[in-house]
């Protein structure tokens, strides 16, 4: 058993698109991995009248699991598109968190690697005062930081950084969405020089948009080829424990 937290320094940051793309180059690979957004707000009805989360379908589609997964993947679904903790009493859902971490725990050994997302950033509630970064030290999972290239991101993931470090989280690498390499210049090169100066933390990939690549219309289109051609996918492999995972 192994596994890594996504988390961002924000929220509608990427950490869907990532958490995917790691996914879909791991399968590519030949190894087993299950993925998790263990709460999800926002959530659409579909045609048979169920709540389904967007993120927990792309996840899916990206790691090649079957809808019967769905609840593995996706234990609490909310319809409002708001924090949680707020989603959940406007809802009338209360959020089991023991259950929740056991839910999280049960995924981690169905598979024998495991990606994480948690949602917002990491001190989004999800219950009342139990927060993502809450549930990230109860699980003791490395953690990977995905961060915007635009001007604030300095500031933003520092602060991420350091506060995962203060609750005991090994935060082992920051990956940079919505990269364009054609456009980047001094401010976003800076940013990514400071970022790694000021925490000591690893940039493991910058990662393009991709018009081919959508959350709500689970496009996961060349994600795979993305993921290996602009993420450190050996590196990542190591962070969950090597190569001896092929297979399920």
């Amino acid at each position: 058993m192994s596994g890594l937290f996504i988390t961002a320094t924000d929220t509608e940051v990427g950490k869907t698109v990532i958490t995917g793309a790691l996914a879909a180059a791991l399968r590519q690979r030949g190894l087993a991995v299950g993925v998790m957004k263990p709460v999800a707000s926002g959530g659409v009805t579909s045609q048979d009248g169920k709540l389904l989360a967007e993120d927990a379908t792309f996840l899916m589609r990206a790691a090649g699991l079957a809808e019967s997964e769905r609840s593995y993947v996706n234990p609490v679904c909310l319809a409002p598109a708001l924090t949680p903790a707020v989603a959940a009493v406007e809802s009338g859902v209360t959020i089991n968190v023991p259950d929740l971490v056991a839910a999280c725990r049960c995924l981690l050994n169905r598979y024998p690697m495991a990606l994480i997302e948690g949602v917002g950033g990491i001190t989004a509630p999800i219950w009342e005062e139990y927060l993502v970064v809450d549930l990230m030290a109860e699980l003791a999972l490395p953690a990977l930081v995905v961060a915007r290239p635009n001007l604030g991101t300095i500031n933003h993931t520092v602060l991420t950084v350091d506060y995962a470090r203060r609750r005991g989280i090994k935060v082992a690498g920051i990956i940079i969405n919505g990269w364009d390499e054609a456009k980047a210049g001094v401010l976003e090169r800076s940013n990514l020089a400071y970022i790694e100066r000021l925490t000591g933390v690893p940039v493991l990939g910058k990662f393009p948009y991709s018009p081919d690549i959508s959350v709500p219309k689970a496009k996961v289109t060349d994600l795979a080829a993305l993921a290996e051609q602009h993420l450190a996918i050996d590196r990542i492999i190591e962070l969950l424990g090597g190569t001896d995972h092929a297979g399920h």
